[in-house]
């Protein structure tokens, strides 16, 4: 196991309970067979769609719904996406994708992710993406301080337990 993937494991299983934790949110995704290239693996695009699925789930179990979000006006414009592969996901596997927030500034924000066979635990990918505040014209914006609270809160009550 190497050190990222111990740090994840200890992440998950103390969900926020440590001083430096990010409390964090889990889906579980049935892989279709679309998903699936030439070599019966999961194909890389998949994950990124993956990744936004946990990405919005997380922020609906925060008390923040996207659609909320974007309905003031604002998106979280993706800037960067980082991937790391560990082992190949398959058609009929049951995967489980979980999304933490791992920085919050006033116009950006971070999320770490990591993808695991939901029967084994088996990590198969980690990842991150990063995310810029725009408004509807697509310029940068600070992220509201309305929302900024909403998200400090929700991320209290998610670690306490209690989306």
């Amino acid at each position: 196991m190497t050190a990222q993937q111990g740090a994840v494991q200890q992440r998950e299983q103390h969900n926020g309970t440590r001083e430096n934790a990010r409390p964090s949110f889990s889906i579980e995704i049935p892989v279709r067979f679309a998903e699936t290239d030439a070599m019966g693996v999961v194909h890389h695009s998949a994950y990124i769609v993956w990744f936004e699925a946990a990405r919005v789930a997380w922020m609906e179990a925060i008390g923040l719904p996207y659609a909320e979000f974007a309905a003031s006006g604002h998106h979280f414009s993706v800037t960067g996406l980082r991937g790391e592969y560990r082992a190949p996901a398959r058609f009929g596997d049951v995967v489980r994708v979980t999304a933490s927030l791992s920085q919050l500034r006033s116009r950006q924000v971070t999320f770490e992710y990591t993808v695991t066979h939901a029967k084994t635990g088996q990590l198969l990918m980690t990842g991150a993406t990063d995310h810029i505040c725009v408004d509807l014209e697509g310029k940068m914006t600070r992220i509201p301080d309305v929302f900024v609270e909403r998200i400090r809160s929700g991320i209290e009550k998610l670690a306490a337990g209690y989306p």
